[in-house]
């Protein structure tokens, strides 16, 4: 069957990586072909590291403490789109510095020595993917912003895709069919994150941030991030909230969960596994 039958919320697995995505559009306006959303959260990471100091900058513009919200610029897009085993990294603009310790928050989850994001996906899946034009808004100044798109095979949802408003008013893009289901905007992290972080195995340590990673009780889920920028400062990132909100943080806190989007060619065929509430892989081209 082709990929394009498969109706919203059918789960695909992508073979190599062995993560789980749910269909979240078909022929979604802007993107075409077939949008699908991880279904559980796939990593912990910061959304941009903190800059070369700042000093002297206004309140609203401490990128040197906090990372940058500008989406297109942003170390988690250049991570997310690349199948590089090392070596991901490179700077997207003057004074772009890597997702490493000392320029995070919580200095708990670098990423700068991982593997690209796509780096252990098959190649059927990586050879489906298409690259679609994801609008963004980034900001200009103090409480205003600019419509403007990225090319992508990998993005971040937006808070209007999600279900959850437009940022200052500006659409980016349209809410996916999938988020009509408002139980889809809360998920957990894949159980290998949910060991190395959840409650049970790290309970609260005396002094720890009340938004330490150790303090969330995972049975409510997890924060991930959007890519929509808070407007009003230069560093303040949206995030879906384990308890159903829209919230906001610095783009260097290091331990918000990852929950990307993929967009497919929708003619390729799929094959099920036969159950119940079967799921779908890629044939092979």
């Amino acid at each position: 069957m082709k990929l394009s039958t498969l109706p919203v919320r059918a789960a695909v697995i992508e073979p190599g990586s062995g993560l789980c995505f749910i269909v979240a559009a078909q022929n979604h306006p802007g993107y075409g072909g077939t949008t699908l959303l991880c279904e559980r959260i796939a990593g912990i990471a910061c959304f941009d590291a903190s800059e070369p100091d700042s000093a002297g900058k206004s309140v609203f513009e401490r990128v040197g403490d906090f990372g940058r919200n500008n989406y297109p610029l942003s170390n988690i897009h250049r991570w997310l789109n690349s199948n590089a085993e090392t070596g991901w990294y490179t700077p997207s603009h003057h004074g772009d510095t890597p997702p490493e310790t000392g320029r995070l928050f919580y200095n708990e989850q670098p990423y700068i020595q991982k593997p690209g994001f796509l780096s252990g996906f098959s190649k059927p899946f990586l050879s489906a993917m298409r690259e679609v034009e994801v609008p963004v808004v980034v900001r200009t100044k103090k409480g205003e912003g600019e419509l403007t798109g990225v090319p992508a095979k990998v993005f971040l949802p937006s808070r209007t895709e999600v279900g959850k408003g437009d940022e200052n008013g500006v659409a980016e893009g349209l809410m996916f069919p999938l988020f009509h289901d408002y139980t889809i905007f809360k998920a957990k992290p894949a159980d290998e994150l949910m060991m190395l972080h959840g409650r049970s195995l790290n309970p609260p340590r005396e002094g720890a941030p009340y938004d330490a990673a150790q303090i969330f009780d995972p049975k409510y889920g997890w924060m991930y991030w959007m890519r929509t920028a808070n407007l009003l400062y230069a560093f303040l990132v949206r995030f879906a909230s384990p308890y159903g909100a829209v919230g906001y943080t610095y783009a260097n806190n290091d331990i918000i969960g990852v929950r990307p989007c993929v967009n497919l060619r929708d003619d390729i065929e799929v094959t099920g596994d036969g159950r119940p509430v079967p799921t779908y892989t890629i044939a092979s081209l």
